[in-house]
């Protein structure tokens, strides 16, 4: 659709529509640049995961604390993709080129999505580079945000194949579906529940009959069935199955209508509450006016996700915050299910400048943000540098912690497992969720080593220390402290310090059986 000026808005050249992806990709990616270390709550915790997969081989310190156990797992696209990486690059550029692949992958889906349904490139799609900073990144669930992006880029394949013969359609299929699976358990969930709702609603909006929706629903389950025997297999050899349905929680109903917001919330409540709102009424008043019409074959997936979001617990198969992460999978599907039909393309360039305008100052506030805490980072890591190799280490933090900040310490002391071959009990070595487990005596170590019973004695001096973890505390060299805001050690018998800043520090035991 052109103007009077003859250029293009709706329906783009595809080397046009590139460009303006590549442009928004590298500036979306300018944060990574000013920091050392993206301020990701679990991210430095991943990050040590990455140095252990791939160099326990040839690290004697490491075997002597951790194994590494590969299993038929969900949650692995880091696991699979960092590791080949660090004999080329290090852990650092290696972690970030992650992360900007699943940006890449997250709004390419979405545009690829946008292509399949309506035959053409839009500026329109790009629109999702709004949603790429999040509530979800912030917590550093990266893997699923990877996970994500692929099952767009195979709902929008799985599309385009729609019309071929069912082998080749069962063979994308298979591939799409054991790719999602490895790289994480909930982005597999989204992709499945896309899939069906797509093929019902195609289904009813073409008024075929019982029997033609029950064989394309046939041909639609059956690749899901390989992934689903691998977690059930998993589940049985681990003796997991019990233990993760007792694990299912549900939070207050409430919750679910805050977390409409998690897909703007970063770190200024107003201005990103602000962002919120205008994004909503500007996208109502574009359905409202039929700028924007959503294509018949989303109704019915977009309807499922809402339905399966409001019946989904906040705890699911081990994974906390379960149902926080459907609001981006239903934006995304919005966005990319939707098209530009405004009758002048004037006013299609005034609703995405916009929205360009938007994107660009979100951006400044992330890069600014990450700035800053790529400075304390940097000082921060000073102090775990300075710790021996293979020092084994207790982690101290509060449970009231555990949450989203400008510069999130909860698992920055895990870091020392990437920079001096550390034992650290707060790595993640969950059986059902990592290839890496503890070694002999030390998973048994780490389980003792509370770290919020850590802090209940040391920092807020309730005495005295349960027997068993004193036990567990003679076993470890050093001991690290973090919290969001400045702190004082209140119990210091035994502590010498190493490294003391106002919201992190590091003591060497010197009452330790090392």
């Amino acid at each position: 659709m052109a103007d009077r000026t003859g250029i293009e808005v709706v329906d783009l050249p595809f080397h046009v529509f590139a460009a303006l992806f590549a442009v928004l990709l590298a500036f979306a990616c300018v944060p990574l640049l000013l920091t050392p270390l993206p301020p990701l709550v679990d991210y430095p915790n991943h990050l040590a995961r990455m140095h252990v997969l791939a160099n326990w081989s040839r690290a004697s310190l490491l075997r002597q604390y951790y194994v590494v156990a590969w299993r038929p797992l969900p949650d692995l696209a880091m696991d699979v993709v960092v590791p080949p990486l660090l004999g080329i690059v290090s852990l650092q550029t290696a972690g970030k080129l992650f992360l900007a692949a699943a940006y890449a992958l997250s709004a390419g889906g979405v545009a690829a999505l946008h292509r399949a349904i309506h035959g053409r490139w839009s500026a329109w799609p790009l629109t999702v580079f709004l949603l790429v900073y999040n509530r979800l990144l912030l917590w550093g669930l990266v893997n699923f945000l990877f996970g994500l992006g692929l099952a767009f880029w195979a709902l929008a394949g799985w599309i385009i194949w729609r019309e071929r013969n069912s082998s080749w359609r069962l063979m994308f299929g298979f591939i799409a579906a054991l790719s999602i699976y490895f790289a994480h358990l909930m982005a597999f969930g989204i992709y499945g529940a896309m899939i069906l709702g797509y093929e019902v609603g195609r289904s009813r909006h073409h008024r075929e009959t019982a029997a033609q929706m029950i064989r394309a629903v046939s041909v639609t389950l059956l690749p899901f069935l390989p992934p689903l025997a691998l977690f059930g297999a998993t589940l049985v050899s681990l003796h997991a199955g019990g233990s993760l349905l007792s694990g299912i929680r549900y939070s207050q109903p409430g919750r679910k209508l805050d977390l409409l917001f998690s897909i703007f919330d970063l770190y200024n409540r107003p201005f990103d509450v602000a962002c919120f709102v205008i994004a909503i009424i500007a996208m109502a008043v574009a359905y409202w006016r039929r700028w924007l019409r959503l294509a018949p074959g989303i109704g019915a997936p977009l309807l499922l996700l809402m339905l399966l979001y409001l019946a989904m617990p906040s705890t699911l198969f081990g994974a906390t915050g379960a149902d926080r992460r459907m609001p981006l999978a239903m934006a995304m599907l919005l966005v990319g299910g939707s098209a530009w039909q405004v009758p002048f393309a004037r006013d299609a360039k005034k609703f995405l400048a916009a929205t360009l305008m938007m994107f660009a100052v979100r951006i400044g506030v992330v890069a600014v943000s990450w700035h800053a805490s790529g400075q304390i980072y940097s000082q921060l890591l000073t102090g775990l540098d300075a710790l021996p190799r293979g020092a084994r280490i207790a982690v101290a933090f509060s449970d009231d912690e555990i949450n989203v900040g400008a510069v999130p310490l909860l698992h920055f002391p895990v870091l020392v497992v990437a920079r001096r071959d550390a034992f650290v009990p707060t790595l993640f070595a969950y059986p059902m969720q990592q290839p890496v487990a503890f070694a002999d005596g030390y998973g048994v170590l780490a389980a003792q080593l509370s770290s919020n019973a850590l802090w209940r004695f040391y920092v807020d001096g309730k005495k005295p220390m349960p027997p068993t973890l004193a036990q567990a505390l003679a076993h470890c060299d050093y001991i690290t402290f973090a919290a969001r805001h400045a702190f004082v050690i209140a119990a210091t018998s035994g502590l010498t310090p190493i490294f003391v800043a106002p919201e992190f520090q590091i003591y060497r035991l010197t009452g330790s059986s090392s």
